[in-house]
């Protein structure tokens, strides 16, 4: 069994644009389409399954994605049903989910965890007005299933280590599924770089963590910069490895801001000597090295909320990039794509990226998928023709219809 708990499968069975929709996950995956296919909905499912499984409440969870609560469900509905698979040291945990969309709020109203495709937890009746949903799990013991109420506002799955007294073997099966799907989700970092926002000169500060737009990748780079020179290295390598103009280098500039304080800005080297400055170079350039930033250090230096309770040594970082290729010639996107290849070979770190529509050179190692809309306006999901791995489907039978099964309400 894998050491570290991946999410190999992320399924949007009634989510924004999708429908039944299957979305298998390699250690890189590329969805590309052209612009509102549904790429970056897929993108915001598993951006909303990693807020739930933080134990997020549910409308807080679902509030980190455009449109929030009201805008997740399909049109005209107010059910979201949402599902993954995480594959790891116990085993192939799959999660299923319906969380209803209402008035006074959203609620989980069905759930189910399987392992191996054994039912670990499920639920049943829910009672909105006091916010609660029977659930039960597994034991193994004398007197059969657990039964308890949960809360209805948050993930059952990620209430469940906190719940579940793990005295029985049927119980630490429990307790080892929900903790290896909690783990995978929540070490979900989502970046899509704000160039308008990155030419600022940042603070420095020698504890600074990336956010989601890349705004302090000064501050960041200028952190690695003093703290680890063999991060640092590679991140310099990559940044004359993927230049479309030479590159010899990569460093901060600095400066004492009116007030006092230190600022820096991060600047790559010319042949000439010369640094220039984020504040002077394109768009495009800026979210190559956020990208390549965010590959080559971890989560260390990025603003989430992994789980602190697992070894640096066991962690996987999955990183949701959202516009790869945007500002960017295909060759450079191409470039990053190796980079990501590279990185995921050793194991810590797993990609899932959107590009548009136009045709992408192939790189060994992503699996490419392609986003389109039917002429009923939902998102379909295709393998791309020069795709390195198997197909990806519209809707998997077995997936499908595991999701399906769980009640509406």
């Amino acid at each position: 069994m894998p050491l570290r708990p991946a999410v190999t499968e992320l399924r949007l069975t009634a989510f924004k644009s999708f429908r039944d929709a299957v979305l298998p996950l390699e250690p890189v995956t590329l969805l590309h389409g052209a612009p509102g296919a549904g790429k970056s909905n897929a993108l915001e499912a598993l951006v909303a399954l990693a807020a739930l499984a933080e134990g997020e409440p549910v409308d807080a969870a679902l509030g980190a994605v455009r449109g929030a609560a009201a805008d997740c469900a399909p049109f005209g509905e107010d059910l979201i049903r949402l599902g993954c698979t995480v594959t790891g040291p116990v085993g192939e945990a799959r999660l299923d989910a319906n969380l209803q969309v209402r008035r006074d709020g959203a609620l989980v109203v069905a759930e189910r965890l399987t392992l191996g495709g054994r039912l670990l937890v499920t639920t049943g009746t829910v009672d909105p007005a006091g916010g609660r949903v029977d659930v039960a799990w597994h034991s193994d013991g004398r007197q059969g299933d657990i039964r308890a109420p949960l809360s209805a506002s948050a993930l059952v799955t990620a209430q469940l280590p906190l719940r579940v007294a793990g005295a029985t073997s049927g119980e630490r099966l429990v307790l080892g599924a929900s903790e290896q799907v909690v783990t995978a989700l929540r070490e979900s970092f989502a970046l899509d770089p704000a160039p308008a926002l990155m030419r600022t000169w940042a603070r420095a500060d020698d504890a600074a963590r990336l956010r989601g737009t890349a705004e302090n990748l000064s501050a960041v780079i200028a952190r690695i910069e003093g703290e680890c020179r063999i991060r640092f290295g590679r991140l310099v390598q990559a940044a004359r490895d993927m230049g479309a103009v030479p590159v010899t280098g990569l460093g901060a500039l600095r400066r004492t801001a009116s007030d006092g304080t230190q600022r820096v800005c991060a600047g790559l080297d010319e042949p000439s000597g010369r640094r220039v400055g984020a504040d002077a170079l394109s768009s495009g350039v800026l979210r190559q090295l956020a990208f390549a930033t965010v590959l080559l250090t971890g989560p260390g230096v990025l603003q989430m909320s992994p789980a602190l309770e697992i070894p640096d040594a066991e962690r996987l970082l999955q990183v949701l990039a959202d516009d790869l290729d945007l500002g960017l010639p295909g060759d450079r996107t191409a470039a990053l794509l190796r980079l990501a290849t590279e990185v995921a070979a050793r194991g810590h770190v797993r990609l899932l990226a959107t590009a548009g529509a136009e045709p992408l050179v192939p790189v060994p190692g992503v699996r490419a998928v392609l986003c389109s809309r039917d002429g009923a306006g939902r998102s379909l999901l295709q393998p791309a023709v020069n795709s390195s791995f198997p197909a990806a489907s519209t809707a998997s039978a077995a997936s499908a219809a595991s999701t399906s099964a769980l009640p509406s309400r």
